[in-house]
């Protein structure tokens, strides 16, 4: 069986002591991670990756110093640049490559923002066809002052593009006009106080939410009209001594078990979502600090953490579904996010 191919940005967010460099690039072959190389040093401070169908072309979106969003172009082990664009709306910190029309979504947390920019046959970048500006706040003064999109999706269900806004504990569902690449509001999903979405998981009729602020999985009905919160759980050890902060969810491949990353106890937890209702099977060690992004490919799950600066993995259970640490962890320079193809 012939490895998975991925990629590896960091970003040193607002501290340049921080080592960072470009996009690595490494073979995910069960236990055994080999890093190819390192590519792209054009792309510092990587907060997103994605690919389009197919994965010729890989985006990122970068914080600093000109928070673009670049194209590279996938020839052998290495990543040509296609061309980069200002990212519409500023700091953008996760993208979504639309599986069929030629766009990418991003999301821009600093401004609160939703840009959608039309892509080229080559897959290069154009300016924002239409930028979205949200608005409002939340009960937590210091990261909800304001609106803050921490991720946009496609709904693979309904097709709806789904923007997660931390700063509003709000879920805005938007249509997009293929033809003009403009967003039109369908509605919005509040999320109790406080929850603090970063980002979610779509199974069938549900999405499966992280909550960053109130260390929470939330269960949202997509299909029921209005849509609607079904449940709240708590994610990660908040009676520990370091405060917890969920950052990314994963599903497994045949949809039966989410995993939230959890930074601040540094631990992988696993929910069976089996019967549509969230219950914890196993909290595991993550293997390093400050786990930010995770992905699964075939039976295993890879995390990135990113102040211990490496690449974890996890042989996934066939039957329970939890994880077991396997293999040697790879150093990865303040890794934020990985993108399996």
């Amino acid at each position: 069986m012939s490895p998975t191919r991925a990629y590896v940005g960091g970003t040193v967010m607002d501290d340049p002591s921080r080592p960072v460099s470009g996009i690595a690039v490494v073979n995910l072959n069960g236990p055994h991670v080999t890093l190819v190389g390192r590519t792209a040093p054009a792309a510092v401070n990587t907060t997103y990756l994605a690919a389009r169908p197919g994965g010729d072309v890989v985006y990122a979106a970068a914080y600093d110093p000109a928070e673009t969003l670049s194209a590279w172009r996938v020839a052998g082990d290495e990543l040509e640049p296609l061309g980069s664009v200002p990212a519409g709306g500023g700091r953008a910190c996760h993208l979504a490559v639309h599986p069929s029309a030629p766009f990418v979504l991003a999301a821009g947390y600093r401004d609160g923002t939703v840009a959608v920019h039309p892509v080229d046959a080559a897959g290069a970048p154009a300016a924002a066809s239409h930028v979205i500006a949200h608005t409002g706040s939340g009960p937590d003064p210091g990261r909800q002052a304001a609106a803050h999109v921490h991720m946009v999706t496609i709904d693979p269900v309904r097709g709806d593009v789904l923007a997660v806004d931390l700063g509003t504990d709000t879920i805005h569902r938007y249509r997009l006009d293929e033809g003009s690449g403009r967003l039109a509001e369908l509605d919005r999903i509040a999320l109790p106080p406080g929850t603090g979405p970063r980002h979610l998981v779509v199974l069938g009729d549900r999405a499966y939410v992280a909550g960053e602020l109130a260390s929470t999985l939330t269960v949202v009905d997509l299909a029921a009209s209005p849509p609607r919160v079904v449940t709240t759980v708590p994610t990660g050890d908040t009676g520990g001594p370091a405060r917890c902060y969920p950052s990314a969810i994963r599903a497994s491949l045949d949809g039966r078990f989410c995993y939230v990353a959890n930074r601040g106890p540094n631990t992988l937890d696993t929910f069976d979502v089996s019967s549509g209702a969230p219950v914890r099977r196993a909290s595991t060690g993550i293997g390093g600090d400050y786990p930010w992004d995770l992905v699964v490919a075939g039976r295993h799950l890879y995390a990135v953490n990113q102040r211990s600066g490496d690449l974890t993995t996890f042989a996934l259970d066939p039957s329970t579904g939890v994880p077991e640490r396997v293999g040697a962890s790879v150093a990865v320079p303040s890794p934020a996010c990985i993108l399996a193809v």
